[in-house]
Order: structure tokens, then C-alpha cells, then sequence
């Protein structure tokens, strides 16, 4: 069942409509994965949603210190989430760290169970494996890389990028799911005894505001509103919930990222054949190469790892394909047909050529008028000084720091890979190649992977949630959100999120 809330007549919201066992807080990836298993696992749940499903922008966020580009543009707000907009692209951890209470083998279960509700399929993510399994050699350029570990991402086809179109769509079938959108959650409210919650405030778009009461509730928005609902949630605890230790908003961290090289056409073609995406039964793959942490340990590295990007032209073939792909998943299909009608048959042309390429080389065409760089993605510090707080009108304010540690990372890294790949025709970034680790690099960017405010840990002094992603002191309170991330080690964050998730249900259903 789904119901708008703003539309909702007042007198029909004092029935059970607004009671669950389960309430979920957020529509987006987690909040539907979450929904999803526990209703098949035969739980009753209701998920409430801010949005609509076309998507409502929220208010840019306030800045206190480095501009951080992810947060300062208005963010879709609809059923689906960031699964709107996203990438699609999927990578495990890399590395067990010990930052996470939690290690890579406790997510290994539910990687297979996460792969199929994207649609990717199931070869490993190890480069060595992948190729084992293709029945390929490994490109040689990696013998000559020996202290990068090199693993594939993999990319969910466009069809199963919003998962409102999936998992959103059985939910509003099942006798057990209730999906309500313009559900905006306002404030949690802490028992006076301060071991639980008691209910949930809701506001609609028109300022009415309903209470929700569940006996288990799950916070799965964003790093942002995760936090801001924490902090904002003052009616008992002056603090804000689960900050009895003023750790919520703290430790957050994205990845820092930028392009380290671009390819040249004397080059191109052969870092194309060595490192450029592979497809297999329908599902691309993407190159990485990471610091090692043999590497990480030399050079005093974070967790940093180098991809090779590919940007089609707008006006191309494959441009105005991406374009009209992105719109389907991003529910404004219709509008951006007629616009783009006349660009439609050189699109054709190019997907006839991206399906030959596929079918008949296993590689994804790139088109000679594609601009192909050398991409880096680093880790930030752990813990960093970076962090959320709230104005006096209880709106989020970022103050995001860039340690130099992490600057060092990126130049260290980069000339790792100069002397490494001395190759004619890669134009390498001049600011990365510069002699003092520590100075300010122009052009650096965010990739928009907002984690952290609401660190996982086993000590409650030093973090929000325990490895079971419970909020320290509340016996109902979970948060399944990249929030709980306490470091970027994952590089991908929707694969590490998802499996968090899954693990989360059948902890859940293990409870009950």
C-alpha cells in the first residue's frame, strides 16, 4: 500500500494506518532494501518517505569551512533517493581496517543477495579472480604495478539504478508494506526514562504533523538528515538523541577526488586495452588500482585507489544516449524524449556500436571523441575534524576540513604512479606532482559519498551505533545510513551500505 500523507484526509490518520512493528525513516537505497527483506521475511513494515516520487529539492546546506560541492547543491528528495541519481557502481571493502568494529567477512554473506537486487552478476571483484574466471590473462600492465591491488566495480544496468522502479514497486503490492510519501520526519521522540523512542513526528508539506509508533525504528536517510533528525530531537535530551557523548555529527569524512592524468591519443589506446571496462553478460566492470597496505604503510598513505574515467560529449551519440537513460531513471523519460528526438538516431548508431563491441569483444566502445583521464579517490583522516551541526533555526551546517595528510596521499600517490607509468601522451596534473606534499591542490572535488556523524564502534564514548548498528543506550533505535561509516576504506559506498542493511534485517528478524 502506498499513501500520500498530504493527501491523507485527518480523520483517517488516527487508525493503525500510523502504527507498524517497524518504522523505517527513508525511501532511498537502505531504507527500501530494508523494507524489502523484512517484509519478505514476513515482518509488517512502514517506511516513510519526505517525498513524492517526482524529486523535490532540498535546501542546499549551510558551509562553515571548505567548500564541500556535494552538499552545497539542492539534493533530490523523492522515493528512491539517491538511487535517482546515482552511478550505480558497486566495490566490497578492499581491506579489513580497524576503524570498523565489523569485518569483510561479516558482509560477505549478503554481497550475493545485494548483486541480485541490482541486476550484476556474480564474478569476483579480485582482478586475478575476475580474469581466472573470464578464462583471460590479466592485462601485463599490472606486473608492473606490484604493490597496487587491482580489483573490478561493477555497474548496476540503468534499469535497476532507482530502486523505486524495483524494490518500491513490490513494496506498494505486499499485504505487509505501507509506504507513506511527504512523510517528513521532524523529531524522534525519547522516552523520559531515555531507553527508547516512543514515537515519531511527521510533517507534511502543508504543516500538518502526525505521530508514528512502531517498536523498532530505523533512521535510513542520508548522512545529513540522519544527523540532523539526531541532533534536532531535543524534547527529552537537550543534546540531541544518542549524543550523551557529543559524538553525533562528528567524524565526517567523504572522499577527495581528481583527475591525475588525462590520456593523449598516442596513449589512449593502450591504457584503454589495459584498464578500460570489461562487460560481461550484460554487467560493466571498472578497473581499480589501490594502494596496497604494504604501500599505504611506506608512503604514509590513506586508503586511495586510481580509475580511468570516461566522459562522452554531450552532443554525442552515447552522450544523448546517457542522457535519455538517466532520464528513465530519474522518472522524466517523456520530456526528455522530445527533446532530444532530433539527437535520436545518432544515438541509435552509437548503441549498436556499444552492443557489437560488448557482444563480440566483451569491452565497452568509447567513442574517439571521449575525454579519458586517470581519476584518483582517496580516503579522508580517521577520526576527521570535520563535522554537522545545527543553526539556531535547527538547519545542518558542514564544517568540512581537508587534513593535509590527506593532500600528502594524492601527491604521494600520484608520482607512485608517474614513475610507474612512464608512458608518452599522459598529461599528468602539475599541482600533484609538486615536491610539497602539503600544499593546497585547485580543482579538488568531493565524490559526493557523504559518510560519517553517526560513526559504528564498540565504545559508546567514541561513537553513535554498535556493530549491530543499534544507537548506543536505545533499545529501538537503529540507523542504516553511510552515517555509521566510521572511515571511507570502502571507496564504493553502496555495496558496504546494502550488506550493512541486509545484515541489519536479519538481526532484526532474529528480535522478534
Amino acid at each position: 500500500m502506498e499513501i500520500d500523507l498530504a493527501q491523507l484526509d485527518s480523520s483517517a490518520t488516527g487508525s493503525d494506518l500510523l502504527r507498524a512493528p517497524i518504522c523505517i525513516i527513508g525511501g532511498g537505497i537502505a531504507g527500501l532494501t530494508l523494507a524489502h527483506k523484512l517484509v519478505t521475511l514476513g515482518h509488517e513494515v512502514l517506511l516513510l518517505e519526505a517525498g513524492g516520487h517526482a524529486p523535490e529539492a532540498f535546501t542546499p546546506i549551510q558551509q562553515a569551512g571548505h567548500p564541500h560541492p556535494g552538499t552545497s547543491e539542492p539534493r533530490p528528495r523523492a522515493l528512491g533517493g539517491t538511487s535517482l541519481t546515482w552511478g550505480g557502481q558497486l566495490l566490497p571493502f578492499l581491506h579489513d581496517n580497524s576503524a570498523w568494529p565489523i569485518s569483510a567477512a561479516d558482509l560477505a554473506p549478503f554481497t550475493a543477495e545485494a548483486e541480485s537486487l541490482l541486476a550484476v552478476d556474480s564474478l569476483p571483484y579480485d582482478a586475478s579472480e575476475f580474469f581466472k574466471d573470464l578464462r583471460q590473462p590479466a592485462p601485463s600492465l599490472l606486473s608492473h604495478l606490484p604493490q597496487l591491488d587491482a580489483s573490478l566495480s561493477k555497474f548496476t544496468p540503468f534499469s535497476h539504478r532507482n530502486l523505486a522502479h524495483t524494490l518500491g514497486q513490490m513494496l506498494r503490492t505486499h499485504s505487509k508494506a505501507r509506504i507513506l510519501l511527504h512523510a517528513q520526519a521532524s523529531e524522534l521522540l525519547l522516552a523520559p526514562a531515555r531507553n527508547h523512542i516512543e514515537a515519531v513526528l511527521v510533517r507534511t508539506p502543508t504543516g500538518r504533523t502526525h505521530r508514528i509508533e512502531a517498536e523498532h525504528i530505523i533512521l535510513a536517510a542520508g548522512t545529513i538528515e540522519t544527523v540532523r533528525l539526531l541532533l534536532a530531537s531535543r524534547s527529552i535530551a537537550p543534546e540531541g538523541i544518542g549524543n550523551q557523548h557529543d559524538q553525533v555529527g562528528r567524524n565526517f569524512h567523504d572522499h577527495l577526488t581528481i583527475s591525475a592524468a588525462t590520456l593523449r591519443e598516442t596513449v589512449r589506446a593502450q591504457l584503454l586495452a589495459a584498464l578500460g571496462p570489461w562487460i560481461y553478460r550484460g554487467t560493466l566492470h571498472s578497473l581499480k588500482l589501490s594502494a596496497s597496505l604494504e604501500l599505504q604503510r611506506q608512503l604514509n598513505l590513506t586508503p586511495i585507489l586510481a580509475h580511468l574515467t570516461i566522459d562522452e560529449p554531450e552532443d554525442s551519440g552515447i552522450g544523448t544516449l546517457r542522457t535519455v537513460l538517466r532520464a528513465r531513471q530519474q522518472n522524466n523519460l517523456a520530456s526528455t524524449l522530445r527533446a532530444t528526438l532530433p539527437q535520436l538516431p545518432s544515438a541509435l548508431a552509437d548503441a549498436a556500436r556499444l552492443t557489437l563491441s560488448a557482444r563480440t569483444q566483451q569491452r565497452r566502445y568509447v567513442s574517439p571523441r571521449a575525454t579519458v583521464q586517470l581519476r584518483l579517490n582517496v580516503a579522508q583522516c580517521v577520526p576527521s575534524a570535520s563535522r554537522i551541526t545545527l543553526s539556531s533555526d535547527l538547519q545542518p551546517v558542514l564544517d568540512w576540513r581537508i587534513d593535509p595528510i590527506e593532500l600528502g596521499t594524492l601527491r604521494g600517490f600520484t608520482q607512485h604512479l608517474h614513475a610507474r607509468l612512464n608512458l608518452d601522451g599522459l598529461d599528468w596534473n602539475p599541482s600533484l606532482l609538486t615536491p610539497d606534499l602539503s600544499a593546497p591542490i585547485p580543482n579538488l572535488d568531493d565524490a559526493r559519498h557523504a559518510m560519517g556523524g553517526a560513526s559504528m564502534g564498540t565504545d559508546s564514548s567514541t561513537s553513535v551505533v554498535d556493530p549491530n548498528l543499534r544507537v548506543h543506550g536505545l533499545r529501538n533505535l537503529f540507523i542504516a545510513s553511510a552515517a555509521i561509516f566510521p572511515d571511507g576504506s570502502p571507496q564504493l559506498p553502496t555495496l558496504p551500505l546494502m550488506t550493512l542493511t541486509l545484515r541489519l534485517a536479519r538481526h532484526l528478524h532474529q528480535q522478534h
